[in-house]
């Protein structure tokens, strides 16, 4: 399918208000696929074909209704207004005398497109890297108080305990020197008494 160059700006006669909302449009056309500027303009005219391209392809939101409440100001139908920006964008040509002229930055404007078509793709991969990494990344360890470790070891001597035997019920959470500072702790307050010919610990009598 070929393309008209004016993309059916001038289907019917516009009255003067009308006109003025039919320039704006064709400005938004010009923004998109004009011709590639200078360098020295390139960061503006990149902003500016990106905004058309939000304003002429928008599916929803406030792109799409700005379109729709400027192409109704403008006796235009604004679905139809994208669907020919669209076929233009997925590669099918414009005709007319001076097209290549008038319309030299198709290219740059379907590369922008791809991009934009491609990033809600790239932006979940991203999330799944994101989340892949977090589950594989190795879990912190959080240092626990005093009397969390005293509240999970003396239970523990209610019967004699190695101290190999308190690192392997309490899984090695809490690490060797702070076992052994309950324990001494204990042993002051005559809590627990040690047994030193078979080396454990118990809770002392009352």
């Amino acid at each position: 399918m070929i393309i008209d160059p004016d993309f059916g700006l001038n289907d019917s006669q516009p009255n003067g208000a009308q006109s003025l909302y039919r320039a704006v449009v064709a400005r938004s056309v010009l923004d998109l696929f004009g011709k590639v500027i200078p360098a020295s303009e390139q960061d503006e005219a990149q902003l500016a074909r990106r905004e058309a391209l939000y304003f002429l392809t928008r599916e929803r939101g406030a792109w799409a209704e700005s379109r729709r409440s400027l192409c109704d100001a403008a006796g235009l139908d604004p679905d139809d207004l994208r669907s020919n920006i669209l076929r233009v964008l997925a590669g099918r040509e414009i005709i007319g005398a001076d097209h290549r002229s008038t319309f030299g930055g198709i290219d740059a404007a379907r590369e922008l497109w791809a991009a934009e078509e491609a990033a809600p793709a790239r932006a979940q991969k991203q999330r799944l890297r994101q989340k892949a990494a977090k589950l594989a990344a190795p879990r912190r360890n959080v240092k626990a108080s005093y009397s969390t470790i005293r509240s999970a070891v003396l239970p523990l001597l209610a019967e004699p305990r190695q101290f190999r035997d308190l690192i392997h019920a309490t899984d090695g959470e809490f690490g060797d020197a702070a076992i052994r500072k309950v324990l001494a702790n204990a042993i002051n307050k005559g809590e627990i008494v040690r047994n030193a010919e078979n080396h454990t610990y118990v809770l002392a009598a009352a």
